[in-house]
């Protein structure tokens, strides 16, 4: 017994057991908080590994915009046809406008009939070409809206796992500190043999 009060007081009224119970406090908590920050990474990577929908709308995109091209295709050719048209059809009326009959004739009144068919398709592709390119551009903004989202998203979560890599850096780095710390406590309490 009076040996342990000459350790004690030899050192400051430190007692081993405290010593020990403290080092595996400084343990637990210093395994607490790495099975904190690894599960807190894994959700964080599961929530960007969720982020397929962005291929989908680029493949939406796509289509849509290939088919404008196809209806801008269909409008030109319309274009040129009526204007074809109209060119047949002025060369017609041209000499029956210097004749005094007021009757057409049936390849007048056939074109004049092939005219209004081109104008009337020229004008229902036109609103079709506007229809689509008003939904092209109604879903590139609004996937452009979501990248735009998903990318602070992704940047935000980035940063955070940065945070918490740097948090558990520091952590492993002060257990590590704490563990030789408390080495070396244990080497200078040590008894003699």
């Amino acid at each position: 017994m009076a040996a342990s009060q000459n350790f004690r007081s030899a050192f400051n009224g430190f007692n081993r057991e405290d010593v020990v119970h403290y080092l595996e406090y400084l343990n637990t908590k210093h395994t607490n908080q790495i099975n904190q920050l690894t599960t807190e990474n894994e959700a964080l990577r599961q929530q960007v590994d969720a982020l397929p929908e962005l291929e989908n709308q680029r493949s939406v995109i796509s289509s849509l915009e290939d088919r404008c091209a196809e209806l801008t295709r269909q409008l030109e050719a319309a274009q040129a046809r009526c204007a074809e048209l109209e060119q047949q059809l002025a060369q017609s009326a041209a000499p029956e406008q210097n004749a005094e009959t007021p009757a057409l004739s049936p390849i007048a009144s056939d074109e004049l009939e092939a005219y209004r068919r081109a104008e009337r398709i020229e004008r229902e592709a036109k609103e079709r070409a506007e229809l689509v390119y008003f939904q092209a551009n109604s879903v590139l903004t609004e996937a452009s809206a979501k990248v735009d989202g998903i990318s602070a998203d992704i940047t935000q979560m980035a940063d955070e796992v940065m945070s918490q890599l740097t948090q558990l850096q520091v952590a492993v780095s002060s257990s590590k500190q704490a563990l030789q710390d408390a080495s070396s406590i244990m080497g200078a309490i040590r008894p003699n043999k």
